[in-house]
């Protein structure tokens, strides 16, 4: 049984403004200008924001280069 896990939805909904804010899977943000973009949302806070880039970058739906959030690209 090889079934990818589902994202949270407060995961999800950070994705979602990420890759908005970014242009697009593929796209980066750095990483200041990323949490501002979650905090700007007003379901999310400093701690929010902390442990949605935790959770996408651990399920690999985000990654870094030095101070840079990238947004992993997908077939979709």
């Amino acid at each position: 049984m090889n079934e990818e896990r589902r994202l949270p939805p407060f995961a999800e909904d950070t994705l979602a403004l990420l890759t908005d804010a970014a242009g697009g899977s593929g796209g980066e943000l750095p990483k200041g200008e990323a949490l501002e973009v979650i905090r700007a949302d007003e379901r999310f806070g400093e701690a929010d924001a902390q442990a949605a880039l935790t959770e996408l970058e651990s399920r690999g739906h985000i990654y870094y280069v030095d101070e840079t959030v990238r947004i992993t690209p997908t077939d979709e």
